[in-house]
């Protein structure tokens, strides 16, 4: 008689796994009945879970993860039902990581490479498992052409050779899937890449004025961050705080809308700088640093440059220099903010006596960002 594993381990559904012992049978006597019985159970109850939907989301506003079937994916939310028969809703611009049951392996690992900043790589596994996939879940397929384009722009944003490209597959993606749940965020990104080029201002206002019609919070909000952002860069700094102060007021307090909350401070702060008052701003940056989820590394990468341009500014290069090797050190992740560090830190490190760190910032500069504003100001 062949015997029976000792410790069996079962899913609690959607809570957590606990054993179950079973006594293996001594040589020469059957098993028991009632154990073959529960053996029996045993075996239907993990292939019940084991064939369930798997369907998975993490809320970005608390990182808790949902794990069931996603029952409706709109522009506004996603409704799951989970293992244990209740269903969550989850705003769009509240998800923070998303995975679709029998979803092939490789893409969490493309996906852990784009968070992590290797956004080539990240690239290349997500075009790879486009080509390879031969299943017919349809969300799946559509949301590689999204992951594909958001990794795009993110390189387009440190490399300016990139840009048409990037801009080409946000927008298809957006123009194709115009009921998908990401399509919000794809238009946040397509207004992002337009506001780079000061002629196609209006396209991106115009793009962000739809998103100020939705009636999702966090992004709406998010939509009113960029329209201050464009503001500023007309060098309108009223209009642009008064932008800002608007999402504070309206975010504050909202989990759900932290993300804006946070990005509206940091455009606060850069018309706090602007307008002369770097002593302000750096006291606002000192919050966003300090109570900001450390996952929002965007935000944070931007607010440590931003934090070394003030310091720099009050003649306090050493203290400059610090903050811009935050962003080299923690968030490296971040390309466009990590290239302007590497520029900054190659004049800095000079003067306070390390001329081969200087030396390192400027050839790490031009190996990994040779395309980028920053490394044409080194070379020239």
């Amino acid at each position: 008689m062949i015997a029976l594993a000792t410790d069996l381990v079962l899913p609690r559904v959607g809570i957590e796994c606990y054993p179950l012992r079973l006594q293996e049978p001594i040589p020469g006597r059957p098993m028991n009945i009632f154990r073959l019985c529960a053996l029996v159970c045993v075996i239907s109850v993990v292939a019940s879970v084991t064939g369930a939907a798997a369907d998975q989301v993490t809320r970005r506003s608390d990182r808790v993860t949902f794990r069931g079937e996603f029952t409706a994916m709109t522009p506004s939310l996603l409704t799951i039902r989970q293992q244990n028969g209740q269903t969550q809703d989850i705003p769009v611009s509240d998800v923070l990581v998303i995975r679709f049951d029998m979803e092939p392996p490789a893409l969490s690992q493309a996906q852990s490479s784009e968070r992590g900043g290797a956004l080539d790589v990240a690239l290349q596994k997500y075009r790879q498992i486009q080509s390879e996939y031969s299943g017919e879940d349809s969300r799946l397929v559509a949301d590689l052409k999204f992951l594909i384009a958001r990794t795009q722009v993110r390189i387009a944003f440190a490399n300016p050779a990139e840009v048409a490209g990037a801009a080409k597959a946000i927008r298809d993606f957006r123009t194709e899937n115009k009921s998908n749940f990401r399509v919000l965020e794809a238009t946040l990104l397509e207004a992002e890449l337009l506001s780079l080029d000061p002629e196609k201002t209006e396209e991106a206002r115009a793009l962000l004025g739809e998103v100020q019609k939705s009636d999702v919070k966090g992004y709406r909000l998010q939509a009113g961050v960029q329209l201050g952002l464009l503001l500023l860069a007309g060098r309108d700094t009223a209009g642009a705080l008064t932008a800002f102060e608007g999402v504070l007021q309206e975010s504050a307090g909202d989990a759900g809308a932290s993300a804006a909350f946070y990005d509206a401070s940091l455009g606060k702060a850069m018309c706090q700088k602007a307008d002369g008052k770097s002593d302000e701003a750096i006291a606002t940056l000192n919050e966003v640093i300090g109570k900001a989820s450390e996952s929002e590394t965007r935000t944070l990468a931007r607010a440590w440059v931003l934090k070394g341009d003030c310091l720099r500014e009050k003649g306090l290069p050493k203290d400059a220099l610090l903050a811009y090797l935050h962003v080299d050190v923690l968030y490296s992740s971040e390309p466009s903010s990590h290239a302007e560090a590497l520029f900054h830190l190659g004049s800095l490190w000079g003067p306070a006596g390390h001329q081969n760190r200087a030396d390192d910032a400027r050839a790490q500069l031009a190996s990994r960002y040779p395309n980028s504003s920053w490394a044409k100001k080194t070379a020239n």
